[in-house]
C-alpha cells in the first residue's frame, strides 16, 4: 500500500522536531549544569557594583604644626565600561557636560574593558551643577556613576608650590615599578608629594553595592573602610615662607632660606609659581597647555633645577682657596685701578678703587682682587675648592630632581668644546663668570659650610612623619655629606670679611639694625640680557642660625635687588634668630 504524501513529511517533521528539542534540552543542562556558576555570577554582578573608596592623602603641614596642605571632599565622575552599550553615543553626550573632549572618554571607556566591573574614572572634582545634570539624565547615561573622594587642597595656594607640589593619575611606567597602585590611582607627580608618596597615601578601602535597574545604589552589602596616610610635617615656616613670596613679588627668580647647623629648609621660593589646586581633580588640558607653553616655565623649581651664572657670589669660593693657599693675606694690598691686562686683552672692572687690602676688596668685590688672586691660584685649585664647596653637584635634597650645575675644567672644555684652555677662562672663573653655573640651593649650601665651620649638610624640607591619631612614627635627621679641608684660620678670615660686606660694602641694603650679618653681593652677566642679581647670607653673623640665598632672573645688581629680598626675611626672624643665637636652639 502506497502511503499518502503527507505521511511522510510529518514523520521527517518529527524528526526534525525531536532533534530540536534534544538540543535545546542538552543546552539548557549545559547552562545548568556546567555554565550555571558562570550566569549566576554574571548575573550578580549585574546587580552588585564594586566601588573603591579612596584613601585621604596625608595632610602636610609647616614646622609650627600649620596645615599647608590638606583634603577636601569632591564629587567624580565614573563609569562602568560593562554597562557601555553605545560608547561613541555615550561619549558624545558626556563631552560637552565634563568639558572633556570625545576622544578622552572614549579611550578611557576603552582602557577600562579589562576591569569591567570597576568604575574608570573620566573626571575628578566636578561641581554640583553637573552632578545634578547628570542625575537627572540618569537613565539615558548606562554606566555612567559618580562618587565622593577626596581631593587635595593647598590651603596656601601657589606658596611653596615646587617644593610641596601636585598629584596626577598614574601612567603605565610608574605602575610597573610601583606595585599596589591600580590603574586611575592618584600619584605624586613632583615636589614631596612625589618623594613621600608611600608615606602620604594611605591603603584604598572596598564597598559592594546593591542597584537598581536605573543603577541607583539600594543597599551596602560589605565595606572595607579605608586606611588614612600618614601626615608629614616639613621644615618649611610658613610665615617666613609667605615673607619670601612676598618679598620676590613677581618677579622670576628663587629664594632659599636653610639652617646651617642642620640643612633644615626653612624657606624655598621659586617664581613664576603655579596653583596645585589646579591638579586637584586633574588638570584640564587647556591649563596644562597653557602652564607648559608658558614661556617663564611655571613649573620649573628654579632654586633646584635653575643653573645660573653665580657672579661675585663665587668670589666666596675663590676668596677661601686664596687664603687657604697662602695666595692672599688679610693684609694684602691690591692696586684697584678699574683694569687688569692678560697679554693683548684688558679686563675691565665696573669700579676703581685705588690701593686697598684683601679684606676691603671682598667688601667692595673688586673685581681686579678676585682675577690677581685667581690667576695665581690656578684653574686645578679654583676647581677643586668649588667642588669641595659643593657646586656643580646634587645636594641630596629630598626632591625628585635637581641639577648638577657646571664647574668647569680644562678636561671638560676639551671634551665639550674641542678647545684648550686658557688664562682668560681663569680669570672669568675666579668671578663666577664664563662656564660656571650653579642653583641657588647650591649656593645656600655653600654659604652653609662657610657659615657653621666647615660642614657640608644636605638640605632637608622632611621633619617628621606623623600617625593618622598624630603620634610621631619617625623623625629625619641631619645628614652631613662633606667637611671642608681648610685652615680655622682661612675660614674666620673670610667669615669676617663677609660681615664687612653688609656692614660698609655691597651689601649693606641687607642690613637689619641690631642683627649681625655677614653675606655677599653678585650681580653676573649672562648671554641673555641684563644681568642676574644674587645675594647671599647669614644671621647672625657670630653664632649663624639661618642661611638666605636670593636669586632674580635679569635683577641687574645684587645689592640693590637681591639684598632688600633677604633683608625682609632676617627682619622677620630677626627676633627667633637672637633667641636661637643666644641658647643654641632651633629658629
Amino acid at each position: 500500500m502506497i502511503r499518502p504524501p503527507w505521511t511522510s513529511r510529518v514523520a521527517v517533521l518529527g524528526v526534525v522536531f525531536l532533534l530540536l528539542f534534544v538540543i535545546l534540552e542538552a543546552r539548557l543542562w549545559s547552562m545548568q549544569a556546567i555554565q550555571g556558576p558562570y550566569y549566576l555570577r554574571l548575573s550578580e554582578q549585574n546587580r552588585l557594583r564594586d566601588y573603591v573608596i579612596p584613601a585621604p592623602r596625608g595632610v602636610i603641614f609647616d614646622r609650627h604644626g600649620q596645615p599647608m596642605v590638606t583634603n577636601r571632599a569632591a564629587f567624580t565622575v565614573g563609569v562602568l565600561p560593562m554597562e557601555v552599550q553605545d560608547p561613541v553615543h555615550l561619549a558624545e553626550v558626556l563631552a560637552p557636560v565634563l568639558n572633556m573632549d570625545r576622544s578622552e572618554i572614549l579611550a578611557r571607556i576603552d582602557s577600562g574593558r579589562q576591569r569591567r566591573f570597576e568604575p574608570v574614572t573620566l573626571r575628578r572634582d566636578v561641581d554640583k551643577t553637573i552632578v545634578m545634570t547628570l542625575e537627572e539624565h540618569r537613565l539615558d547615561l548606562p554606566g555612567v556613576v559618580v562618587q565622593a573622594e577626596p581631593v587635595r587642597d593647598h590651603l596656601k595656594g601657589d606658596a611653596a608650590a615646587h617644593a610641596l607640589g601636585y598629584l596626577g593619575e598614574i601612567n603605565e611606567d610608574e605602575m610597573s615599578t610601583r606595585p599596589g597602585y591600580r590603574a586611575g590611582s592618584l600619584i605624586g607627580k613632583s615636589g614631596v608629594e612625589r618623594v613621600y608618596d608611600n608615606v602620604l597615601r594611605g591603603v584604598d578601602g572596598r564597598q559592594r553595592v546593591e542597584v537598581d535597574a536605573a543603577g541607583r545604589p539600594v543597599r551596602v552589602l560589605a565595606r572595607e573602610a579605608s586606611q588614612p596616610g600618614q601626615s608629614l610635617v616639613l621644615n618649611i615656616d610658613a610665615e617666613l615662607q609667605a615673607v619670601a613670596e612676598t618679598a620676590l613679588g613677581d618677579r622670576t627668580g628663587a629664594v632659599v632660606a636653610m639652617d646651617p647647623r642642620n640643612g633644615e629648609i626653612l624657606v624655598m621660593v621659586a617664581h613664576p609659581a603655579f596653583d596645585p589646586n589646579q591638579f586637584a581633580g586633574g588638570i584640564s588640558p587647556t591649563n596644562w597647555k597653557r602652564l607648559t607653553g608658558d614661556r617663564r616655565i611655571p613649573l620649573l623649581n628654579r632654586a633646584t633645577e635653575g643653573t645660573y651664572e653665580p657672579g661675585s657670589v663665587f668670589k666666596i669660593v675663590t676668596g677661601l682657596a686664596a687664603l687657604n693657599e697662602g695666595v692672599a693675606r688679610r693684609d694684602r694690598i691690591f692696586n684697584c685701578n678699574g683694569q687688569l691686562a692678560l697679554g693683548r686683552w684688558i679686563f675691565h672692572d665696573l669700579h676703581a678703587y685705588g690701593p686697598i687690602n684683601f679684606m676691603r676688596g671682598v667688601a667692595v668685590s673688586c673685581n681686579i682682587v678676585f682675577w690677581t688672586v685667581g690667576g695665581e691660584l690656578g684653574d686645578e685649585r679654583l676647581h677643586r675648592y668649588a667642588r669641595m664647596l659643593g657646586l656643580g653637584q646634587p645636594t641630596g635634597v629630598d626632591l625628585p630632581t635637581e641639577a648638577n650645575g657646571t664647574i668647569p675644567s680644562a678636561e671638560w672644555k676639551r671634551r665639550m668644546y674641542k678647545e684648550p684652555w686658557y688664562p682668560g677662562d681663569t680669570l672669568n672663573m675666579a668671578i663666577g663668570q664664563g662656564y660656571v653655573v650653579v642653583t641657588p640651593l647650591q649656593v645656600a649650601r655653600m654659604v652653609s659650610a662657610v657659615a657653621n665651620g666647615g660642614t657640608l649638610v644636605a638640605p632637608r624640607l622632611a621633619r617628621r612623619v606623623l600617625a593618622p591619631d598624630g603620634s610621631e612614627v619617625m623623625a629625619y635627621a641631619p645628614v652631613t655629606t662633606g667637611r671642608l679641608t681648610v685652615q680655622p684660620e682661612s675660614l674666620a678670615t673670610l667669615r669676617e670679611a663677609l660681615r664687612m660686606v653688609v656692614e660698609s660694602g655691597t651689601g649693606t641694603a641687607a642690613a637689619v639694625p641690631g642683627l649681625a650679618i655677614a653675606g655677599k653681593t653678585g650681580s653676573a652677566e649672562n648671554p641673555r640680557g641684563i644681568p642676574h642679581a644674587w645675594f647671599a647670607g647669614y644671621a647672625p653673623a657670630d653664632r649663624p642660625a639661618l642661611v638666605v640665598v636670593a636669586f632674580v632672573e635679569h635683577g641687574f645688581r645684587g645689592g640693590v635687588t637681591a639684598a632688600p629680598i633677604v633683608k625682609a626675611i632676617f627682619t622677620a626672624a630677626q627676633q627667633a634668630l637672637l633667641a636661637a643665637s643666644s641658647d643654641g636652639t632651633r629658629p
